[in-house]
């Protein structure tokens, strides 16, 4: 997964992240939202994050963090973001069991 984190970075800063939030979202253990997470990321991103999250590491997402999210997206949207997560961890681990580019094992940075 390191090299995903790598190659995001840039993408995040190119889409107006900053580095508080770079690292609020490196830093943060999984499933672990928190006021500080909040803090940094504002509340819509806060709730993707513990969607995606959850999405990714059990495919349930407990009921309170799906009605967090849906403070912020209508159906439509909750589909399409349902969909991205879904569709970025397949190429994600189809990406990584071929070790597509050789970066498997490539420390990731924290953010500065």
């Amino acid at each position: 997964m390191n090299v995903l984190r790598i190659q995001h970075e840039p993408v995040g800063r190119a889409e107006g992240l900053t580095t508080k939030q770079l690292r609020a979202i490196r830093l943060t253990p999984v499933m672990k939202g928190s006021a500080e997470v909040s803090s940094a990321l504002g509340p819509s991103l806060s709730a993707m994050m513990l969607f995606t999250d959850w999405s990714t590491s059990t495919a349930q997402v407990p009921d309170h963090v799906f009605a967090e999210l849906q403070k912020f997206l209508n159906n439509q949207q909750l589909v399409e973001a349902t969909a991205t997560v879904g569709g970025y961890n397949f190429v994600s681990r189809f990406l990584l069991a071929l070790n597509v580019d050789g970066k498997n094992d490539v420390p990731v940075p924290i953010p500065n």
